[in-house]
């Protein structure tokens, strides 16, 4: 007996039915194999610390990429340290506690000259940019003389702006018998002028303007000085540098792509928020009139300040050693520079 005829079309739908089973079996291995490449994707991320001082409006480009989950957009796991001030920020760094860190020019200066090997890769503060707000009875700078002036911490950023500003106004705190004091971050100073244990503060402006509307005096705004200064930058050990010039360059990506954020006048409620959060602010002018300063407060295009330091190490020629730091040795703007001429930056303000 013959067997019996299988036409072609049953042979074809048979070999299709047998890859259609195939296919579905590796579909299934795919879709139960997921969850596990996802969590090594997502453990894979590059895990840093990042240490941070200022609570005022220059910090708000940390706030706004961790919130926004622009450090996750670029493969890294970020987590912000807060420290009351920059000589811990410095401590923090140089002993491995944190590989970057959000920090003034002064700081920096005096690590390095403490011996620690660290560069500026950035600079997003370009100027000395506070305000000196005072007693409602100090009519002028001038009558500063004899008075308490509170700043953050001794021979910290702003400290070093203090004196920058009052030398602009022909003071000197030694000859003037301005003593500076050291009291803690910007909401701190303003608590500290409120409650009369100082006559007056360096403050950023977004403050200064809640406590002029409360009766206290603006004596000087130095941003219109235009004195060249590091304010605040991004730096990083030498050897992390070299080791991982990749997530360093993330890390200076994410920065300025937080900055263009807060510019972008369709943020500015999420903005608006998180001034109002962080730095206190409970009048809703004083919160909107804060966008009229982000000009003065962060760089657009944060190139490493040399002119800045400079000027920083003049204040400091108490200490030999900041003298003997090579302003141009202590930055790297090589990954500001790749970034400039790629034409990153600029598209972000697009």
């Amino acid at each position: 007996m013959k067997p019996p005829v299988v036409s072609s079309s049953i042979l074809l739908w048979a070999d299709s039915s047998k890859r259609t089973i195939k296919l579905a079996k590796i579909s299934l291995l795919i879709v139960s194999l997921l969850p596990i490449w996802l969590t090594e994707a997502l453990s894979a991320a590059t895990k840093l610390r990042l240490s941070q001082s200022n609570v005022g409006v220059t910090a708000a480009p940390l706030w706004i990429a961790t919130s926004q989950g622009l450090f996750k957009k670029y493969g890294i796991d970020l987590g912000p340290v807060y420290v009351r001030n920059s000589t811990i920020q410095m401590m923090a760094l140089t002993t491995h506690e944190v590989q970057l860190s959000h920090t003034g020019g002064a700081p920096t200066l005096s690590a390095v000259a403490a011996g620690h090997d660290l560069k500026i890769v950035a600079t997003f503060g370009q100027g000395v940019y506070w305000d000196i707000v005072a007693k409602p009875e100090l009519k002028s700078v001038e009558e500063l003389r004899g008075r308490d002036l509170g700043v953050t911490n001794i021979g910290g950023t702003t400290w070093i702006g203090a004196i920058l500003g009052l030398e602009h106004f022909g003071l000197n705190p030694d000859r003037d018998r301005i003593k500076l004091q050291g009291i803690g971050d910007q909401t701190v100073l303003v608590q500290a002028l409120n409650s009369g244990r100082v006559d007056a503060i360096l403050v950023e402006p977004a403050l200064s303007r809640e406590l002029r509307r409360k009766g206290f005096r603006v004596l000087a705004e130095l941003s219109a000085a235009k004195l060249p200064f590091a304010s605040s930058g991004l730096v990083v050990s030498r050897q992390y540098l070299q080791q991982q010039p990749e997530i360093v360059e993330n890390v200076l990506k994410v920065m300025i792509e937080a900055t263009a954020f807060l510019y972008k006048s369709a943020n500015r409620e999420i903005v608006l928020k998180f001034l109002t959060e962080r730095l206190k602010i409970t009048d809703p002018t004083t919160a909107n009139e804060t966008f009229q300063d982000l000009d003065k407060l962060i760089a657009k295009k944060p190139y490493p300040d040399v002119a800045g330091l400079k000027n920083i190490q003049r204040v400091m020629r108490y200490n030999p050693g900041v003298l003997k730091v090579k302003a141009e040795d202590l930055v790297d703007e090589r990954i500001y520079r790749k970034l400039e001429e790629s034409h990153f930056i600029d598209r972000l303000y697009r």
